[in-house]
């Protein structure tokens, strides 16, 4: 089987689903400590505007390819998490 990550623009796809990732993380932390701050909903809104479409246009395509890709992409997704 070809290298999942190379399946889906040669690794581009991979690091942008890592960065949404890391960033939704950081909002999930926002919510839970300050809810309703100014902060907060900067950081939301940021988030929306400026990732959330290609993180959505890469997650399609991950979701696209075989599940036996899929699984090798989450669990190297794993294996890199922080």
């Amino acid at each position: 089987m070809a290298d999942p990550v190379l399946a889906t623009g040669n690794g581009a796809d991979f690091a942008l689903l890592m960065q949404a990732r890391r960033r939704l993380r950081d909002l999930v932390v926002q919510l839970e400590m300050a809810p309703f701050a100014d902060r907060t909903a900067a950081s939301m809104r940021a988030y929306l505007d400026e990732d959330a479409g290609p993180a959505q246009a890469a997650f399609a395509r991950w979701a696209a390819l075989p599940k036996a890709a899929r699984d090798t992409l989450a669990a190297r997704m794993r294996q890199e998490q922080p």
